[in-house]
């Protein structure tokens, strides 16, 4: 009986719906800091159960670098709602130290949009009637390209993975 309750593949599903720099400082020493704004879309499809996730993580990668990440705050997601997190990626110009050339490249030759990689994993559970529960993962790819010019994501495309 509790086995027909539960849904198969109960779960939820993430995007990022937006990717800002918010903030950007060059020192007389020529090192680079910037701040990325990500908003983290988690919706639940399902009609009956709510889903509950721990705190996760966020984080950005340039050219298979990582270059950012932060912690992605605890929150629930009741039955067919969504939620938008704001998480703040700090990135420091000494983890792209290697790909210097690749990102004066995209910023100032190119068309000035970086491609980036967001992943974030968000642990949780999905209750049923509040008693079944499930241990879920969500897990959330998304490739970006991030304009240096023009505010925001210039284009993107995500992948979402539920474990069980």
């Amino acid at each position: 009986m509790a086995a027909a309750a539960l849904p198969p593949r109960p779960g939820a599903d993430a995007t990022v719906s937006e990717l800002r720099l918010t903030s950007l400082s060059v020192s007389p020493g020529g090192s680079l800091n910037a701040t990325l704004e990500a908003v983290l879309e988690i919706h639940n499809p399902s009609p009956v159960a709510a889903f509950v996730h721990a705190a996760g993580r966020a984080e950005v990668y340039y050219r298979g670098a990582l270059a950012a990440d932060a912690d992605v705050p605890p929150g629930r997601v009741a039955a067919r709602g969504s939620e938008s997190l704001v998480v703040q990626l700090t990135v420091l110009a000494d983890r792209l130290a290697g790909h210097a050339a690749q990102l004066y490249d995209d910023v100032v030759v190119g068309a000035g949009d970086v491609p980036l990689t967001v992943r974030t994993t968000v642990p949780g559970t999905v209750t049923v009637l509040g008693f079944l529960k499930r241990h879920v993962v969500v897990l959330t790819v998304c490739d970006v390209a991030l304009s240096a010019r023009r505010a925001g994501i210039q284009s993107s495309s995500c992948r979402i993975r539920t474990k069980f």
